[in-house]
């Protein structure tokens, strides 16, 4: 009888999550990945993740931290805007997706005790990637938006495939509202 009994690895994010019509843009756009041949297309939440944390933030650090994030971005008119698709590796995780404009290098995250690790860049994740998967694919154009919330996310794998995994998003914040 072959079991497999070792615990599985459970991972903790910090995440940011666009507002429901930016969800949907991006879910076009993970169709379209998935049938040129990226197969972790629908692999991961809609989602930029921004920090590997050791375990989950409070209600209060989350609240600083989409105070934070909205502060960094109100030169931009508020927005939050994606760039050209790129890939980023962490936690043995290879995200692919429109690189968003929040720095977050730049940003003070509240609990640094938590915090494992940021991310070099903040990706909007449209599809988890292998070492047999090409990165070049069409853009996602036009990736603009004000309304987002941040999040914890805790992932796990479900099998030994790369693509199967179980995910639990926290309860979301939503960054403050934009005010000229």
């Amino acid at each position: 009888m072959d079991t497999d009994e070792t615990p599985k690895k459970k991972y903790f994010f910090i995440i940011i999550i666009p507002h429901k019509d930016v969800q949907r843009q991006l879910e076009e756009y993970r169709h379209r990945l998935f049938s040129i041949g990226f197969q972790g297309a629908h692999s991961f939440p809609i989602c930029a993740p921004l920090a590997v944390v050791s375990r989950p933030f409070s209600r209060e650090e989350l609240k600083e931290l989409a105070q934070r994030i909205r502060e960094q971005n109100i030169v931009n008119d508020g927005k939050i805007t994606g760039k050209e698709s790129t890939c980023i590796s962490c936690a043995g995780f290879s995200f692919y997706g429109p690189d968003l404009s929040i720095n977050i290098n730049e940003i003070k995250i509240p609990a640094k005790n938590k915090l494992l690790f940021t991310l070099s860049k903040v990706l909007l994740c449209a599809a988890l990637l292998d070492g047999n998967t090409e990165h070049s694919a069409e853009e996602l154009p036009g990736l603009s938006f004000r309304a987002a919330s941040v999040a914890n996310l805790s992932i796990s794998p479900l099998d030994k495939t790369g693509f199967s995994y179980y995910w639990e998003t926290g309860p979301q914040i939503w960054l403050p509202a934009y005010k000229k």
